[in-house]
């Protein structure tokens, strides 16, 4: 459909769906599996900090292929990068599901992670180029709906399943759901390119992000051993070279890979700390909530699963309520009301996590959830508003990259705040829910940081006009 046409037609809006089912099968795997942790640790005989690299390392791969998302927009039409996607997918869920090794299990989760690195933006750029400006905060915030839906079912799903089922049986039991999205968007994603010839993708500049990123998250978890080793620093110092490199070779290289000049506008570096904050305490909680429900209070997967439930529920439902008080109102009200919001829950929810029950995680992680997804959603549609209709595909790349990586940083941090010291005389329950304390601490300090950003936008925010 023409841009300039203030309607959206019913072929896109089924790609919309299509597509972001395939992405919310991706994520749904991905939170299904946070509350099998303590029973893969027990099958597998691994810590807490092993099992966590099942998260991390998935959105690892998520994080890296959708730096690719630019390159593969100016070589694919949209429904070729559709099929490139949920073939990496397939093929991730059945090696998942005969795997007998967390090793393979992990293999499977990475090869996953491509598929999801793959749809996850073409779900927005869909979204970007096929609807107007007049409508863009609704439609963000419906393909945001659909992605939120995942977080929403994902824990009851795994919960569950792995009760009484296993943990095998998540990755069968969504193969269907995979055929759903390919069934939808196989004819409605548009076919419509301009195909960039002369767009060369620049590996080498992606082989040096891969490497400080990895570097990084491992150097990270080598503080699971308490003390600061030589491993660790080396880590930093290969992490620190490689992104240093990767930002000369932006500045440099002749070949293309992101298109890093759209950080001058100020704007939009303020709006993407704002989205990355919320995306690496996503993570966090969602980490530490089934974590504790399970090892502090006891309960099963299935009751940790639907501790997740209602929040991730409704903040998904209304994230297309959400959108449109962006288009009605502007960023300004989304963006701070969201935030205090979460500041003041989870501030309330640190000071009574010691005498938690799962009633009042299950309440908690609801308020907390109306108040984020209020400024998350808002953030990237108002930070992308910045930018020209070319330059959005960089922009929704780097967006969905920042949020996948700080996804996997906070699940580290969040394995490391909530270790367990077997050489402690506090029990295992105490000592989880000590470090689930710690955690919601931690991410207090960054909704705090938020209003520091957020404000900083507000004061230089100026939408392009098409």
């Amino acid at each position: 459909m023409a841009k300039t046409d203030q309607t959206v037609s019913p072929q896109i809006i089924w790609a919309i769906v299509g597509t972001g089912i395939l992405a919310f099968t991706g994520i749904l795997t991905e939170t299904s599996m946070n509350v099998t942790f303590p029973d893969l640790m027990k099958q597998f005989n691994i810590s807490l900090s092993v099992v966590q690299w099942l998260t991390t390392a998935y959105l690892l791969m998520v994080s890296l292929v959708m730096t690719t998302s630019a390159f593969l927009k100016a070589k694919f039409n949209p429904r070729q990068i559709f099929i490139i996607a949920i073939v990496a997918f397939l093929i991730g869920d059945i090696v998942a599901i005969m795997s007998h090794s967390f090793a393979l299990l992990l293999v499977g989760r990475v090869i996953q992670g491509i598929g999801t690195g793959v749809i996850t933006p073409l779900v927005f750029n869909i979204i970007l180029e096929n609807v107007p400006m007049a409508h863009i905060g609704k439609y963000m915030g419906f393909g945001t709906m659909i992605l939120s839906l995942a977080p929403a079912f994902g824990p009851i799903f795994g919960g569950v399943v792995a009760y009484y089922l296993g943990w095998r049986e998540i990755f069968l039991l969504v193969l269907p759901v995979a055929f759903v999205s390919l069934v939808i968007s196989i004819k409605t994603v548009p076919t419509e390119h301009i195909k960039n010839d002369a767009f060369r993708f620049d590996y080498v500049s992606f082989a040096m992000l891969a490497i400080a990123f990895t570097s990084f998250l491992w150097a990270l978890s080598q503080l699971e051993h308490g003390h600061v080793s030589g491993m660790l620093f080396g880590l930093l110092i290969v992490a620190a070279f490689a992104f240093a490199g990767f930002l000369y070779r932006a500045k440099h290289a002749t070949r293309q890979f992101l298109n890093l000049g759209i950080f001058r506008v100020p704007a939009l570096r303020f709006a993407m700390l704002g989205y990355v904050a919320y995306m690496f305490t996503n993570l966090m909680v969602n980490f530490a909530v089934p974590t504790f429900v399970q090892l502090s209070l006891g309960a099963t997967t299935m009751i940790a699963g639907f501790a997740l439930m209602p929040g991730s529920l409704a903040g998904a439902l209304l994230n297309p309520i959400y959108g449109r008080a962006y288009d009605v109102y502007g960023p300004k009200m989304p963006l701070l009301a969201g935030n205090a919001a979460f500041v003041v829950i989870i501030m309330v929810w640190s000071m009574m996590t010691m005498n938690g029950t799962v009633i009042s995680m299950t309440i908690f992680y609801l308020l907390m959830t109306l108040g984020r997804n209020l400024a998350f959603g808002t953030s990237m549609t108002a930070g992308l508003a910045q930018l020209s209709l070319p330059e959005r595909a960089d922009g929704n790349a780097i967006f969905n990259t920042a949020q996948q990586f700080a996804g996997a940083i906070g699940t580290t941090v969040a394995s490391l705040l909530m270790k367990v010291n077997p050489d402690s005389a506090a029990s295992v329950a105490t000592q989880t829910a000590r470090g689930a304390q710690h955690v919601f601490g931690f991410m207090l300090a960054l909704g705090v940081l938020n209003f520091v950003w957020f404000n900083r936008f507000l004061k230089h925010n100026a939408p392009y006009s098409e």
